[in-house]
């Protein structure tokens, strides 16, 4: 009997640790390309703006890479997915349609959607504008990717193509930012109810 009541009070202590563990394993593992290219669409996540609407290092990072997609014949159009912020003048679309602009993308082949303040909302708000994409590629950063591919198969997408931005963050930055991305995975699975399996 103490022996049972010991099993069981140690799987009630693991199990929190092994749910992160696998969320870990699960981010990480998002890292690498799952992208099918080329691909007709991409939908770039948005990312902070810094004061006086300067693009923040993962808009960069983001829409530099997208830009160079398009320039290798990857992708044929840009969706670029963010809204704006309570100190911003701009949308974080319109700061990567400035930033992909520069790259020496054409900016007939740029939509924007600017009404977004989150990634299940980049999601919710983009679709409607990738309804004549043939194919579409989600690129963000590689932490951000997981939760990306998480949230479309919960919204019904099936399993979302994605490409991680070309730059990884480096030192304590990343463990952050993997930190909260397990969190969030986390949080919606309790919100949303939806598997971890995805669905094609």
């Amino acid at each position: 009997m103490m022996l049972s009541c010991r099993t069981g009070t140690l799987l009630v202590l693991l199990t929190p640790l092994v749910v992160a563990l696998a969320l870990v394993a699960r981010v990480v593992l998002a890292f690498s390309p799952a992208a099918s290219l080329p691909a007709d669409c991409a939908l770039v996540f948005g990312a902070a703006v810094h004061w006086d609407d300067v693009p923040g290092p993962g808009i960069l990072r983001r829409t530099i890479t997208a830009a160079k997609l398009m320039r290798e014949g990857k992708v044929h159009r840009l969706i670029l997915s963010g809204g704006r912020g309570d100190l911003h003048h701009q949308s974080e679309a319109e700061i990567m349609r400035r930033v992909a602009i520069r790259e020496g993308v054409d900016p007939e082949r740029i939509v924007l959607e600017d009404q977004s303040r989150s990634t299940w909302e980049n999601l919710v708000y983009a679709r409607p504008l990738l309804e004549d994409c043939t194919s579409v590629v989600a690129v963000s950063d590689a932490y951000h990717l997981a939760r990306i591919r998480y949230l479309a198969a919960a919204q019904g997408w099936g399993s979302l193509s994605t490409y991680p931005a070309s730059d990884l963050p480096r030192g304590t930055f990343l463990l952050r930012s993997v930190t909260r991305e397990v969190s969030a995975l986390l949080y919606f699975m309790v919100a949303t109810r939806a598997p971890l399996r995805e669905r094609s």
